[in-house]
């Protein structure tokens, strides 16, 4: 995988293949990409975009960051307003995708390049995804790893106890849009499919720290046997992780929550679990796609793509796949 440093200081092997050459594009005060997204809030989010927002600065670009604070409504505004700033390129996380259709069109009729991150919503220039159902069936399986690793007596899915002293593991998701439901399902059908826990589906969603908080105090006190807990994604991860490290008399060796969102603040708590002082154990990493041939970094792939929009190219096709991987914590 290519390196992000080097990738800052000399633009690493794509700038070699002319892919991230100094443009031109930039008029003094004008705004060249408009990126458009859900929620900076969200660790993984805020991560995202302010790393993408310094390359296109190290590069020479303006780069505006509309938060829509989970608003479709506010999201339409604001993509109005980058239309009328007449952005080259926008880059779009939709918080509704089926309300988004008409608004892409406008732009592109405007000259506007459109790029979709997440849910396909038919209209784009080009759509950068991943497997989301797969993605919320490896969160599971590293819930399944830990469990198998924690209460089993021999070490193996035999030793592990059963009936109404199976380890109780609890799903906290989220079916707001397509790509949620789909993580959630993956979720849900891996553990179900495993068999050897008593699962808890909450009837009650969350994507955001406060709302996992307030549901799994709900579910802890309906099931205070739960021993794992997944869920959507990292915010809603952190809000149980904090409920839960709260709880007097709780063996913390014998907790854990897997989710799947990942960004670098996420690692460190992560980190923290080896020392007792968090319980969030694993999650979903997107890595990024690979472009001519090479495996590049999330945050770099973006900003490729976009300045290749830019250009009026679309070097890599219209549908980029972004690759996941399982993160771990990291001994220091």
């Amino acid at each position: 995988m290519l390196n992000r440093r080097e990738f800052l200081a000399a633009g690493t092997a794509l700038a070699a293949a002319g892919v991230l050459v100094r443009p031109a594009f930039a008029a003094d005060g004008a705004v060249d990409i408009g990126y458009s997204v859900t929620d900076t809030t969200n660790p993984f989010l805020g991560w995202l975009t302010n790393a993408v927002k310094a390359l296109a600065e190290a590069d020479g670009l303006r780069l505006e960051i509309a938060d829509a604070a989970m608003s479709p409504v506010k999201q339409m505004e604001q993509i109005e307003n980058f239309i009328a700033m007449k952005v080259k390129v926008i880059d779009i996380m939709p918080v509704d995708p089926n309300n988004v259709q008409e608004i892409i069109q406008r732009a592109q009729a405007a000259g506007i390049k459109v790029l979709v991150a997440g849910t396909d919503t038919t209209y784009y220039d080009v759509m950068m995804n991943t497997d989301q159902y797969n993605c919320g069936e490896q969160a599971a399986e590293m819930g399944i790893d830990w469990l198998v690793k924690t209460f089993s007596t021999d070490g193996t899915e035999a030793g592990l106890p059963t009936g109404d002293a199976a380890p109780k593991v609890a799903v906290i998701g989220s079916t707001d849009t397509v790509d949620a439901k789909a993580r959630t399902q993956g979720l849900i059908d891996r553990i179900t499919k495993w068999g050897k826990a008593r699962v808890v589906v909450s009837p009650t969603e969350a994507k955001t720290t406060a709302s996992g908080t307030a549901v799994i105090e709900t579910l802890w006190l309906q099931n205070p046997d739960i021993s794992c807990v997944l869920t959507y994604n990292a915010d809603a991860a952190l809000g149980v992780n904090e409920y839960m490290l709260a709880q007097a008399g709780l063996d913390r060796s014998r907790f854990g929550i897997f989710t799947g969102d990942w960004s670098p603040p996420v690692q460190e708590i992560l980190d923290a679990s080896l020392a007792g002082n968090s319980l969030l154990r694993g999650t979903m990493q997107i890595v990024g796609p690979t472009l001519d041939g090479k495996a590049v970094p999330l945050e770099v792939a973006t900003y490729t793509i976009m300045k290749d929009l830019m250009a009026g190219k679309k070097t890599y096709g219209n549908w980029i796949k972004d690759s996941i991987q399982k993160a771990y914590p990291k001994a220091g």
